[in-house]
């Protein structure tokens, strides 16, 4: 059945229960982000972040736009997780949409956002089935009296439900004490290459995350997007940060103001009885930051295990920090530090390190007691360095890899 427009209609009879009501919403998923965005428009405040950027004669930029297409995602990420002939959602999925919360506390999203973005939603679902919103605290009884069919007041229930979810994200990272953002002052600009510029910034605070993590960084010369930078300094009392940033990523000046927020990823080199007996590290192009921030790290330990560190780059132009790692290397009697240059060497930085410091033997690439951590600028280099690995057998559990 088609309504007078030509587009496809739902007999909303016909929704009796929770499965058929969900399946219709994805069929209409972008009629209801679309009345849910203009609801939400009319029912909020402004977002006012904790901190945003500012240029270096102090002029403060706008609060970034949440990505349109983030609600979309959302609500189509919920739908899959909903349980089979419940109004809940699956472990894995609850946790997913807590997540979602604790990242929008970067924007300035407080519990008042998240009181009308329910409403917006129930308002945006019912207009889409051509139903009456009934309020917040709906009963059956409520949706019996107006003709609202039980699969869709179930629909209702779990909209309500994932908006709560999304917010506890937020409460439980505010009642922890977690910052939603912090500020860090450009301290230091250094231009190495035509790739890479080096900025060193001192944050606000140095709860920063932990060595190797990456933080989601705003910056004045672009504000409305958020880049993943990890930091090639481990946490620090002072708050220090050194990021490698790609030339494209605009022309930091000294004095500027920088957001940061939302540390992520699974970098790290057990200690203890789960230390491993060695630690085998590929970094490539920018990905170094975080590795070079976890050999600082391990080097406040008694007895760090041996590191090889290998640093894949295109050229050796591309070799911005080498002085430096040779600096540590001299240091440090545990690390061994070896630049790879494809376009020279002709091997990746993976290949380099199979030859080199897991032992290659023929058939059979397994250097058992050996922890690998790869690190790279992209998430599609970071695949094929494991790839590389795992083809030849080194064992898959003994590789993390980030991004």
């Amino acid at each position: 059945m088609t309504d007078e427009r030509g587009r496809a209609t739902t007999d909303v009879a016909a929704l009796d229960a929770l499965g058929p009501a969900v399946r219709s919403a994805r069929t209409r998923i972008d009629g209801i982000t679309a009345r849910a965005r203009d609801h939400l428009r009319t029912l909020t405040s402004p977002l006012a972040p904790d901190h945003s950027p500012a240029t270096a004669t102090g002029a403060a930029v706008p609060p970034a736009p949440v990505p349109p297409e983030m609600l979309r995602r959302a609500i189509l990420h919920a739908a899959d997780g909903i349980v089979a002939g419940q109004t809940a959602f699956t472990a894995d999925h609850t946790a997913d949409l807590a997540d979602i919360g604790r990242d929008m506390r970067k924007y300035g999203v407080t519990l008042a956002h998240y009181e009308a973005a329910a409403e917006a939603a129930g308002r945006a679902v019912c207009e889409e089935f051509g139903v009456p919103y009934p309020g917040v605290g709906l009963t059956y009884r409520r949706a019996a009296e107006l003709g609202i069919p039980d699969g869709l007041t179930e629909l209702l229930h779990v909209v309500d439900d994932a908006v709560r979810i999304v917010a506890l994200g937020a409460v439980e990272d505010d009642e922890a004490g977690i910052p939603a953002c912090l500020s860090a002052t450009v301290l230091d600009v250094a231009h190495r290459t035509t790739r890479t510029t080096v900025v060193r910034l001192q944050a606000s605070s140095p709860e920063t995350g932990w060595a190797g993590q990456a933080l989601e960084v705003r910056t004045p010369a672009m504000p409305d997007v958020w880049h993943q930078y990890a930091s090639a300094l481990p946490p620090n009392p002072a708050g220090y940060l050194e990021f490698h940033c790609p030339a494209a990523a605009g022309e930091p000046e000294v004095g500027e103001t920088w957001v940061i927020a939302n540390p992520t990823g699974g970098l790290g080199v057990p200690t203890g009885a789960d230390s491993p007996a060695t630690v085998v590290m590929i970094a490539v192009n920018t990905g170094l930051a975080a590795l070079r921030a976890l050999v600082l790290d391990l080097s406040s330990l008694d007895d760090p295990p041996p590191v090889h560190l290998f640093w894949g780059a295109d050229t050796s132009r591309d070799l911005h920090s080498l002085g430096d790692l040779r600096g540590l290397e001299a240091g440090f009697p545990w690390l061994t530090v070896t630049p790879v240059v494809v376009d020279e060497d002709h091997v990746t930085a993976a290949e380099a390190a199979l030859d080199a410091a897991l032992g290659r033997t023929p058939g059979d690439g397994r250097r058992d007691g050996a922890f690998v951590l790869v690190s790279g600028d992209d998430p599609d280099t970071v695949r094929r360095q494991v790839r590389i690995l795992t083809d030849v057998g080194v064992d898959p559990e003994q590789i993390i890899a980030e991004p």
